[in-house]
């Protein structure tokens, strides 16, 4: 016989001006079995380690939200009224302001509720990509904030859709006069479980700016590439990052650091 459960996904969000988030659990309750539980990554997900550059902050706090849902769990099974427990559910996992917060609370049916916890956690938690697109939007996010705070870049910068005769892809950050591009950035996200991973989406990128270049959509000249990459690289992660390094010098594309914002702002100046 099917329990209807209601259950909402743990997040943490250690940087509010960001407004970015990470999945690191589930809760999960059965008003009328009168039973509530929860399941949490582990304090070193590299996931979240490498998603916000982070590797102290939610090993030192994630005791505490742990603390909380274990007390949360007693209490419901204390309540005995199922009205009460999903009322009791429906206040735990209200909105705060926190670096751990809760989803809106979902039904759903099953007649296993060990298992569907254990489901749930693999939907939304063990099998979550952070992946290098997303790390890409909020390095583009960043460079947007920086470049605002000097006169000659604001609202210099605008998504393109960049085409030609073979080929059409997206730019972050172009900066155009009429229809000519004086400046194209992209910044790279190399933080893919594989070493191999990362050189692919290099070669990609590069790739896609020869083709450009051939088609005259853009001068070399133009292009800048602000990397990312693991904050504690592997031998392995710092061997790709190394040879991409290698691959972007010898086809003369332009790169930096993300993190080097004189040599950014200055590649931009110079630019427009």
């Amino acid at each position: 016989m099917s329990t209807p459960c209601l259950y909402s996904i743990i997040r943490y969000a250690p940087y509010a001006e960001t407004e970015e988030f990470a999945n690191i659990g589930v809760v999960i309750c059965a008003p009328k079995l009168g039973k509530m539980s929860f399941k949490l990554t582990k304090s070193n997900d590299a996931r979240v380690r490498n998603f916000f550059k982070d590797d102290t902050i939610f090993h030192a706090v994630k005791p505490s939200i742990e603390q909380e849902l274990q007390t949360a769990c007693s209490l419901v099974s204390q309540i005995g009224n199922p009205r009460k427990v999903a009322d009791f559910f429906n206040t735990f996992t209200s909105p705060r302001e926190s670096i751990f917060y809760y989803s809106i609370p979902r039904i759903i049916l099953t007649s296993a509720y060990d298992a569907e916890l254990v489901r749930l956690y693999k939907k939304f938690i063990k099998h979550t990509e952070y992946t290098k697109e997303r790390r890409e939007e909020i390095l583009v996010k960043e460079l947007r904030s920086r470049f605002q705070s000097h006169q000659e870049l604001k609202n210099a910068f605008k998504k393109e859709t960049l085409g030609g005769e073979l080929t059409r892809f997206s730019m972050p950050l172009v900066a155009k006069n009429d229809e000519h591009i004086l400046c194209a950035i992209k910044p790279l996200a190399f933080t893919q479980d594989e070493p191999s991973k990362m050189l692919e989406h290099c070669d990609t990128w590069v790739s896609r700016v020869k083709r450009a270049v051939t088609e005259d959509i853009f001068d070399l000249d133009a292009v800048l590439f602000t990397i990312d990459s693991h904050r504690k690289p592997s031998i392995a992660e710092q061997k790709a990052i190394d040879e991409i390094q290698k691959t972007l010098d010898n086809n003369k594309i332009c790169h930096f650091r993300h993190n080097d914002s004189h040599s950014i702002v200055q590649f931009a100046k110079d630019s427009i």
